[in-house]
């Protein structure tokens, strides 16, 4: 990549930056991105637990095993160094001297660090979402030269609002009260307790996500900082691969289950308008979010220094809705052509999905194509020997499902005014460098590189696999058309005999 002197590269040069969430799916590209568009950044440092056995250098090297960081060179790599911490713990779980090392040599923060799991427990949320949080606002005041530090939100952080403007909104519970829960009861009360406290929030996820914001509004005052809110982040459209992704949360999990035929009915509103972002576009804006907030903070004169500065953080809702609306029709449309042209060879059943605005109707549409031939095929396991119980998978693919109706029956009126006017404040250096403009976003061909991205980087399927994949498709079609008119016929037999009860009676 050709070196463009931009206002961001120069922000960026000769500083030291820390990344929490740095092992997670975005954490990685902020990194990644970093690391090749801004190359006289001095160190990028990444908090890391230990996790499954391994430490936090050990899970380091795994993610320089990567595909996306194939090409970046080895002595460029060793810019990059992993700590080794929890960011719910106090001091993020940091060793003494990693920490004073932090506090003196580090300028720019991005906290990025979240459970992401709607249903996850409401005491591993609060830690990591809301304890992780302070620890991080306690650890910026302490830096020495910071001279920006930006929070990750999400733009559902304030889901119970129809409207959601770049502003704070006024909770229904106070994060200081979830913290002294945090610390005062088990997390069996607190699961006991969670339907109360959720109030109108959907789940523990934005619930905690929107008690951060509260934190970073009352705690971070007089610090360099701003909140971003994405919106559902999927696959990168362009850098540093085109559709790369790692993980299977969200659409992209109900994308691999209805191109492998697992998951073939889904309570949605087609009509209703989605808010979907590339991740390459998302680390864009939020690099260039960490830019603005040094422009606005660490350059202001003497009589608005930072120290003096009263206002709130700026909010960025990075959306998509506004500017260049997605609508689910759309979306499964689309990508239901994709699926069908270019299938998988690791198909179970026929692609096919009925998609229900009506809960009851999807409720129906999921006992007849997920829970009937489910149960038939486990009595032929049981009848072999074989352990794998389609039933209980179909549990839960349903309480996934049952998560996610709140956000594919719902649609939201966001503003994003300070992203647009973010990206007209970047000069032609840095809109080439660092593009994040949702307005360009060609979703028919965007949607064509996220299905490629799935069967590449989830399925780990290549073009030499389609002629297989075909070939099972066309079988699997077969066994759908007999499966759908024995239903056909089973559910006329069943009419038959209810009409001949009631008139012969």
């Amino acid at each position: 990549m050709a070196e463009i002197q931009s206002n961001i590269q120069e922000f960026f040069k000769n500083k030291s930056v820390f990344v929490t969430g740095g092992t997670g799916f975005l954490g990685k590209l902020i990194v990644n991105k970093l690391i090749r568009s801004c190359p006289q950044i001095n160190h990028i440092y990444l908090l890391v637990r230990d996790k499954k056995g391994k430490n936090a250098h050990e899970r380091l090297e795994d993610i320089f095993n990567m595909p996306i960081f194939k090409d970046i060179d080895a002595t460029t790599l060793k810019k990059i160094s992993a700590l080794r911490g929890d960011c719910s713990q106090a001091d993020l779980g940091l060793s003494v001297e990693d920490l004073n090392m932090l506090i003196k040599e580090v300028n720019v923060i991005f906290h990025s660090a979240a459970t992401v799991r709607f249903d996850e427990r409401l005491d591993i949320a609060i830690g990591i979402n809301v304890i992780g949080a302070r620890e991080i606002v306690k650890l910026a005041h302490k830096v020495e030269n910071l001279a920006s530090y930006l929070h990750v939100s999400t733009a559902f952080s304030n889901c119970h609002n129809k409207r959601i403007e770049e502003k704070f909104y006024n909770l229904p519970y106070n994060y200081e009260k979830l913290i002294h829960l945090y610390k005062t009861k088990s997390s069996n009360i607190l699961e006991k307790m969670k339907p109360f406290l959720l109030g109108p929030m959907p789940n523990t996820y934005v619930m905690t996500k929107a008690a951060a914001e509260q934190l970073i509004k009352r705690e971070a005052k007089g610090l360099p900082v701003t909140i971003v809110r994405p919106a559902i982040v999927i696959a990168t459209a362009n850098e540093p691969l085109p559709g790369w992704i790692d993980n299977l949360y969200g659409p992209t999990g109900i994308v691999t289950g209805v191109m492998t035929g697992i998951i073939k009915s889904l309570p949605c509103d087609l009509n209703a308008v989605t808010d979907l972002v590339p991740a390459d576009l998302t680390v864009n804006a939020l690099i260039a979010a960490s830019w603005d907030t040094h422009v606005r903070y660490c350059r202001a004169g003497p009589s608005e220094s930072i120290e003096n500065h009263t206002d709130d953080p700026r909010i960025f809702n990075f959306v998509s809705s506004p500017e260049n609306p997605l609508t689910w029709r759309i979306f499964s449309t689309t990508l239901m052509y994709y699926i069908l042209h270019r299938p998988t060879a690791k198909a179970m059943w026929y692609p096919t999905l009925i998609m229900n605005a009506s809960v009851f109707l999807h409720k129906i549409t999921v006992l007849i194509l997920h829970y009937l031939p489910a149960f038939l095929l486990d009595l032929v396991f049981i009848c072999t020997g074989n352990k794998l119980r389609l039933v209980d998978q179909y549990k839960k693919i349903g309480r996934f499902t049952d998560i996610l109706e709140y956000f594919s029956t719902r649609e939201w009126i966001f503003s994003n005014k300070n992203v647009q006017s973010l990206w007209n404040s970047l000069n032609n250096d840095d809109q080439t460098l660092f593009p994040f403009d949702i307005k360009k976003m060609h979703w028919e061909e965007y949607l064509d590189t996220y299905h490629k991205g799935i069967m590449t980087f989830l399925l780990k399927e290549g073009q030499d696999k389609l002629p297989e994949a075909r070939k099972r498709l066309h079988g699997l079609y077969i066994c759908h058309m007999i499966f759908k008119g024995a239903v056909y016929i089973g559910l006329m037999m069943l009419l038959w005999v209810i009409l001949k009860r009631i008139f012969l009676a």
